[in-house]
């Protein structure tokens, strides 16, 4: 049975979705919609970064550099954030497929197609960060969706604040996706599937933070 990947309808309708996605033969049009959500997180990350959103280190240069150098340092931020984006998009998409498929006999496509439904819940996260932050110039640890908030008030370790500023009711929603239809297509014990998808969002948030605690535009 032929199976098109409805990545809306798969995302809130994840009961009916996961049968379907079991019991299909043939999984056409991954590749597609890889290309397209890798390209998604690009532009979203350069729109984000045309708004200068996490380039507080520029506005501190700005007195103390011309205005083309400034100009230019905004252009290839902006050109180093779409490249980010675009490697978030791929590593997002591959390596949790990646990682459950060497756990798993499930056919590499349907583990991709998993992370299609997980994708626009991260994009859709970074793209309403960029009104607020426009808005009320909230900083990536001050997310209202986040624990960065409750985490400034308890501890002044900015590892553990990174952290936890890493975890947000959009990235339990993403662990809650890939749980529903990894549970259905591997048939795995509850548990061990639950440890399978926390233990790689786990790995993803602990990098997320050491990046964010680094602050490479400092060492450049």
């Amino acid at each position: 049975m032929n199976n098109r990947v409805e990545v809306l309808r798969g995302l809130f309708n994840y009961n009916y979705y996961t049968y379907k996605l079991r019991d299909s033969e043939h999984v056409p049009g991954v590749w597609k919609n890889t290309a397209l959500l890798i390209l998604l997180s690009g532009l979203i990350f350069g729109i984000s970064a045309y708004f200068g959103i996490g380039s507080e280190y520029l506005s501190k240069k700005l007195t103390s550099i011309s205005r083309e150098e400034y100009e230019m340092h905004k252009i290839l931020y902006m050109a180093g954030q779409t490249i980010l984006g675009l490697f978030f998009g791929a590593t997002m998409i591959f390596l949790p497929a990646l990682f459950f498929w060497t756990l798993s006999d499930i056919e590499l496509k349907k583990l991709l197609t998993v992370q299609f439904f997980v994708m626009p819940i991260l994009l859709l996260e970074k793209a309403i960060i960029i009104p607020l932050a426009i808005a009320l110039g909230l900083t990536k640890v001050s997310s209202p969706f986040s624990l960065g908030i409750i985490a400034q008030y308890i501890t002044g370790n900015d590892f553990i604040i990174y952290f936890l500023a890493s975890i947000s009711i959009f990235k339990v929603w993403a662990i809650f996706i890939e749980y529903k239809y990894l549970k259905m297509l591997t048939g795995k014990n509850p548990r061990i599937v639950l440890l399978m998808v926390i233990g790689i969002n786990l790995v993803f948030w602990l990098f997320t933070a050491l990046f964010s605690f680094i602050q490479f535009e400092k060492i450049l």
